[in-house]
């Protein structure tokens, strides 16, 4: 029995955005992955870490032109990062703690992107890559497509990845329809696809820029 509350986080050999199980609270990892990966070639293992109480909690890319983009959620960021749970208006202090620890990351290994957790005392990282990104403002991935297929964010990831299977070239691009998030694994795909892509969202919740402008 587990006394603190626990994650468990699959890690894939490739990594594939939002494909994965991540799980609070205790699970068997063999059923696990037998049930994710039955061929045993996708997941490499499965982490077992200390949950964080979150108060908090989202994501940070850096953008094309050295912008730092911070959105996030009340609570914990699951539903935020699969497009489930809207961005909100953090607070300050929040974007001020992110802030620090990425300047403390990049530091060190250069251009990185995170998602992260914060409880009442602090600002975690819980997932980190080393890259930038080309987004900026609404612009996920840019480009300048000839036609553009509009995709409602409610269809969920496993539906966008079907839609970007059927696109050949970069002469068609996709619009994201939906209160979702450019650095959640929607955005995630997208850029690995190198999709030309934006975001029409229907509300006006707010995109961080710590450094430098939005367009």
């Amino acid at each position: 029995m587990c006394i603190l509350p626990v994650t468990a986080s699959t890690c894939p050999t490739v990594q594939i955005p939002g494909k994965f199980t991540t799980k609070r609270g205790w699970c068997d990892p063999f059923q696990l992955m037998a049930t994710e990966d039955p061929q045993g070639s996708a997941i490499a293992s499965i982490l077992s870490q200390a949950s964080v109480e979150a108060t908090y909690s989202g994501a940070l890319v850096e953008g094309e032109k050295g912008e730092t983009i911070i959105e996030g959620t009340r609570g914990y960021g699951e539903e935020f990062m699969t497009g489930q749970k809207q961005r909100v208006a953090l607070p300050e202090q929040i974007v001020s703690s992110v802030k620090a620890l990425h300047e403390k990351a990049t530091a060190k290994l250069g251009a990185v992107r995170f998602e992260w957790v914060a409880d009442e005392n602090k600002v975690w990282i819980v997932q980190l890559h080393c890259v930038a990104t080309k987004s900026y403002g609404r612009t996920i991935y840019p480009g300048n497509a000839l036609s553009y297929h509009r995709f409602s964010v409610e269809q969920g990831l496993e539906a966008l990845r079907g839609l970007i299977a059927k696109i050949s070239g970069k002469n068609e691009g996709i619009v994201l329809v939906g209160d979702v998030g450019i650095t959640s694994h929607f955005g995630d795909v997208l850029r690995r696809a190198e999709i030309p892509s934006e975001i029409e969202a229907n509300s006006s919740a707010n995109v961080f820029i710590v450094k430098g402008k939005p367009v």
